[in-house]
């Protein structure tokens, strides 16, 4: 009988560790310069996590305006991140160092 328990035991798989690059806190923020002063008025901010699902915050003037949860996926270098249960476009994007780059080269977020 105990065989058995430790027959069964050491058969249990453990679920396969994600270290991807992209994990981690991403953001982008635009900036206008007033008067020379820099003024933040838009941050975006991307979570991502080990288990391809993140969260993603908007904020207009230091204020929350959008909060949604999202889903990743990497295929051959590219990262698709997709809104489900949001009219928000998948973001397709490529890793480059520290930043997120959309397919024509614009910069989506990097790495905070």
């Amino acid at each position: 009988m105990v065989m058995c328990a430790l027959l069964l035991f050491a058969s249990c798989s453990k679920p396969p560790v994600n270290n991807d690059p992209v994990i981690g806190i991403w953001t982008n923020v635009i900036e206008n310069d007033i008067n020379s002063k820099n003024i933040i008025e838009t941050e975006y901010e991307w979570i991502f996590n080990d288990a391809y699902l993140g969260r993603h915050h908007q904020y207009v003037d230091s204020n929350l305006v959008l909060q949604t949860d999202f889903s990743w996926s990497k295929e051959n270098g590219i990262y698709t991140i997709s809104y489900p249960g949001t009219n928000l476009p998948d973001d397709i994007v490529v890793l480059v160092n520290t930043t997120l780059k959309e397919t024509d080269g614009n910069v989506l977020a990097e790495r905070k």
